[in-house]
């Protein structure tokens, strides 16, 4: 029984990791890659550096990987079972496969059995400061292969530098943001004085002439009069609130 509620509860875990973990993804995934140049710099970097002819930044989604950045070959969407990345975010280091053919977690992954007949694959986790892993910087080949230690460090370092201009361009696409929401809350705010000017001074007027015909020596105040008084008073205040509503809803 104990080990029963065990499982339920680590697959729960997963579950909701998973589930934070994609959230994260489609918050990168709206970031324009192609803007930025440095990183197509990196891509290009770690295909040199490692001597391999394909390199990628992906994220990998709930049912597709998306290849953000490429260098060697132009693709931009895969199905996530034939993923190589779906392995690489299950750790923290690199994952390797020298030879997929004889691996048999792709002995049916149409990656390695048709076109592109994929046969070495390195990838580095893209790791975001919460420890959720989005995706990978890897590399391709059509031939079986490997990479030195110093080229995995390599890779692991650019992969890190992946990660910090993803986290700073999405900083910025927030801030935009934040900057857009304050100036058309200011906008709005503007609009609404200018709309409402009129109807705050006309109720204000009438209380300030009764005030200045009350404050005449000779005259004698009445009930009527100060019914008006509230009147004007009451509308004043009605409209303040109105005003006061429609500046939160706009907000």
């Amino acid at each position: 029984m104990g080990t029963t509620n065990n499982k339920s509860k680590l697959f729960a875990t997963m579950k909701y990791m998973e589930n934070e973990r994609l959230e994260a993804v489609h918050s990168f995934l709206e970031l324009d890659y192609d803007k930025s140049t440095e990183f197509q710099e990196i891509v290009d970097l770690a295909a040199e550096l490692c001597q391999k002819p394909v390199a990628m930044i992906t994220l990998l989604d709930k049912e597709v990987n998306w290849t953000k950045v490429t260098s060697g070959m132009e693709v931009k969407i895969m199905p996530r079972e034939t993923s190589f990345c779906q392995y690489t975010i299950t750790k923290d280091e690199l994952f390797i496969v020298n030879d997929a053919t004889k691996d048999h977690r792709f002995d049916n992954n149409a990656l390695v059995h048709d076109e592109p007949n994929v046969r070495f694959y390195a990838g580095a986790p893209l790791i975001i400061k919460n420890g959720l892993r989005l995706g990978s910087l890897c590399l391709f080949d059509g031939k079986p292969n490997k990479i030195s230690s110093l080229q995995q460090k390599t890779l692991t370092v650019l992969s890190r530098q992946v990660v910090f201009l993803m986290e700073l361009e999405l900083s910025y696409q927030l801030l935009r943001k934040y900057v857009e929401k304050i100036e058309t809350s200011y906008e709005s705010l503007r609009k609404i004085a200018h709309i409402q000017s009129h109807d705050i001074r006309q109720p204000l007027t009438s209380i300030m002439g009764l005030i200045n015909t009350i404050k005449e020596d000779d005259y004698v105040i009445d009930k009527e009069r100060l019914l008006m008084i509230e009147e004007a008073a009451q509308a004043l205040d009605d409209k303040i609130h109105e005003i006061v509503f429609e500046t939160r809803n706009k907000n």
